[in-house]
């Protein structure tokens, strides 16, 4: 491990690279986090449809309360469970604390970071995955747009060299992915897979599968309801969603939620970064079999 690519205001926990929104007081404090048995946690790597799923998740369980998830910002209903930002005095832990069950609860990070209740209680955590691709351009976009990472100003191929290194806030997706996927395989019942892409080629088949993991029973209107509002479309005009009201991220460079497509890597990868990337993939990751989608 070097401190090649290391900006202002980062920190290594553990062997993975943290911002200071993410300290070590708090990660040391999430680990200990009191899990209740009907919690149910959104796990991502950052850009890989985070928000997408807190919505959808939290009008699951919420049996559809539209009214409510138009009043209040989807940060607030589904907390982030390693923030701490101290221009606002929020922490992510004080929010989730005294929130009422069922909660519904971000985190990105890996497996050995996490609460360590997670697999002891009979919360229920959702992954999601997104092809590595294209979620390492989403990625690029949000580094460059957002003061929280150090006001990046790298280029293209950096920040490429930086994701495959784990150089970059919340570490290794390469690490992140496997713990989590282990997790899985390994007869973790309480934990459920879904892939972007999937839910980018059919939402409301995808629901309707979330609502089975998580025991809820809704009827085909809120289905219905639920996949029209969580439309990538819907979701970028939404203020409750879009996060354009967040100091920290300029819309300008980038929004939060940028295109949400499948394939844009191409757009981006050069055919050597391409074939470099597959390559350093299959290293890493080869022998997991994890179908990831690159094109719908």
């Amino acid at each position: 491990m070097t401190d090649r690519h290391v900006l202002p205001g980062q920190h290594w926990y553990e062997g993975v690279l943290f911002f200071g929104y993410s300290p070590p007081d708090i990660l040391d404090a999430v680990k200990h986090f009191e899990v209740r048995d009907d919690d149910v946690f959104i796990v991502t790597y950052p850009k890989a449809g985070t928000t997408w799923m807190q919505e959808i998740v939290w009008l699951i369980l919420s049996d559809g309360d539209f009214e409510r998830a138009s009043k209040q910002q989807v940060y607030f209903r589904s907390p982030f469970l390693e923030f701490k930002d101290d221009i606002l005095n929020e922490v992510g832990l004080d929010l989730a604390n005294p929130m009422p069950s069922p909660r519904v609860i971000k985190t990105h990070l890996p497996v050995k970071l996490a609460p360590t209740q997670l697999c002891q209680k009979e919360c229920k955590v959702v992954v999601m995955f997104r092809n590595p691709k294209d979620l390492c351009v989403s990625y690029y976009h949000f580094y460059r747009s957002s003061s929280s990472f150090g006001n990046f100003k790298g280029t293209w191929t950096e920040f490429v060299d930086m994701f495959k290194d784990g150089h970059v806030d919340h570490g290794s997706w390469f690490d992140f992915t496997r713990s989590w996927w282990n997790m899985r395989q390994h007869d973790h019942d309480n934990v459920y897979i879904v892939f972007y892409e999937d839910m980018k080629r059919n939402l409301k088949k995808e629901i309707v599968k979330i609502c089975d993991f998580l025991g809820k029973q809704l009827d085909d209107k809120t289905i219905e309801r639920i996949s029209e509002n969580c439309s990538f479309e819907s979701m970028r005009n939404n203020p409750m969603t879009n996060h354009l009201d967040v100091y920290s991220i300029d819309s300008k460079i980038s929004p939060l939620l940028r295109k949400g497509t499948v394939g844009d890597w191409k757009n981006n990868f050069t055919v050597q970064q391409n074939e470099d990337f597959d390559k350093f993939y299959q290293s890493r990751m080869d022998e997991f079999n994890i179908p990831f989608q690159y094109e719908l």
